[in-house]
């Protein structure tokens, strides 16, 4: 690891601000392909707009929605309705629901954050020294020609929680490369309150956290009393969580999933081991061949994986080649995120649903950031893999947007 932590400064600022702004307008000429045939605008209202309802409601004082609204994902309790997902998209709306109220439009917020989750992808590679026009073709393969292309172009209550993850963790990781450990620790609880499964990152950045302070002599021990503090920011996010998920449900640790009625209906409830196999499947099923020849998407419970997220392949690949190779890496830490990334994806399969309708399989957005460490990790030296897996997948998320939201 001792290579990774270098000055930033090694990277003319100059450049970082090109790549940056190149990789934006790859990303916004990405997005208006698709709101340009579908009228998916981010200044077009969201019907499913659940995020705003409780940030309206907050501010009015209360912290259930006050009726229900019949075609939104809520949570029933003792008569009352509620946003039935982690809060911290409603958290980060309160300023710009105060100021416009009736006139905001989340789709602005959807749209920054994708930008966000571009630019730390940049900020990234150029930590490990690719610079350019590499660091922002692989800055597209993972934000453009991967499902995450999908859930960014609209603010859906589904979606927009999955692309705040994805950038909240590319910053936690940075952060953690950096050695900020304060913000790094925030970041990552912020994801967490999109996608509670990214609570499974911890181990990889407390991991990196140590392995850059193990270079000035401390013991993992030494950096838990010196560096305590580090870790305020991430328990004052977790408590505002905790007081929330309380308030509301009577527990801290429910945010009220398990009050959907399509859970209190079920049988075995939100998550079960009985639901595992057939999720499993759901992850690298094959699409299905219409009448006509032509391939068939499965809207609902995903798809598989590696075709409409094809740098997993990339990042497999790396993977192996990192471990078959004799060249100096940290072989630990790659082994690591393919098993935190690996538990992950099983966690999430004990899920009742995958995701319900949607293009591609869309929880598997969760652990881009960790696969796109492990490919950085792995030190490519070659990058031919990367362009026919970045033009074929762009293509095929570009379509398969066009093909649902149209």
């Amino acid at each position: 690891m001792k290579e990774l932590f270098k000055p930033l400064s090694a990277f003319g600022q100059k450049t970082i601000v090109r790549d940056c702004l190149t990789v934006c307008f790859c990303m916004l000429a990405a997005y208006m392909v698709v709101w340009i045939f579908s009228g998916q605008w981010p200044w077009v209202d969201n019907n499913y707009n659940s995020y705003v309802l409780q940030t309206r409601a907050w501010l009015s004082g209360s912290l259930d929605l006050g009726r229900d609204y019949p075609h939104l994902e809520l949570a029933i309790r003792d008569g009352k309705y509620y946003v039935s997902f982690p809060p911290f998209p409603s958290i980060v709306y309160l300023p710009f629901v105060a100021i416009f109220k009736g006139y905001f439009h989340d789709g602005f917020i959807s749209l920054a954050f994708a930008f966000i989750g571009g630019i730390y992808c940049v900020k990234t590679l150029h930590y490990f020294g690719i610079k350019g026009t590499k660091s922002v073709l692989w800055t597209v393969a993972v934000t453009l020609s991967s499902n995450l292309l999908f859930v960014c172009v609209t603010p859906w209550v589904w979606f927009v929680a999955q692309n705040m993850a994805f950038a909240l963790s590319m910053m936690a990781i940075y952060y953690a490369l950096s050695g900020k450990g304060g913000w790094s620790l925030f970041f990552w609880a912020c994801a967490v309150g999109c996608r509670p499964f990214q609570v499974l990152y911890l181990p990889i950045i407390l991991y990196i956290l140590y392995s850059g302070m193990s270079q000035e002599g401390m013991t993992f021990w030494d950096m838990i009393k010196k560096r305590i503090w580090w870790c305020i920011g991430a328990l004052m996010v977790a408590g505002v969580y905790m007081w929330l998920n309380y308030a509301r449900f009577g527990s801290i640790a429910e945010f009220g999933h398990n009050y959907l009625p399509e859970f209190t209906r079920s049988e075995y409830g939100q998550f079960h081991i009985s639901y595992l196999a057939q999720n499993l499947w759901s992850l690298i099923r094959l699409p299905e061949v219409g009448e006509h020849g032509e391939l068939v998407f499965q809207e609902y419970d995903g798809t598989n994986m590696f075709i409409v997220s094809p740098i997993f392949i990339v990042w497999l690949v790396y993977s192996i080649a990192a471990f078959v190779r004799e060249e100096k890496c940290d072989k630990l830490l790659i082994a690591g995120i393919l098993v935190i990334a690996a538990a992950e994806l099983v966690f999430i399969a004990l899920h009742k649903t995958m995701g319900g309708s949607h293009f591609g399989n869309r929880y598997t957005n969760d652990i881009l950031p960790l696969a796109f460490l492990g490919i950085l990790l792995a030190h490519p030296k070659s990058h031919r893999l990367l362009y026919p897996v970045m033009v074929f997948g762009l293509a095929l998320n570009i379509g398969g947007a066009l093909s649902y939201y149209c």
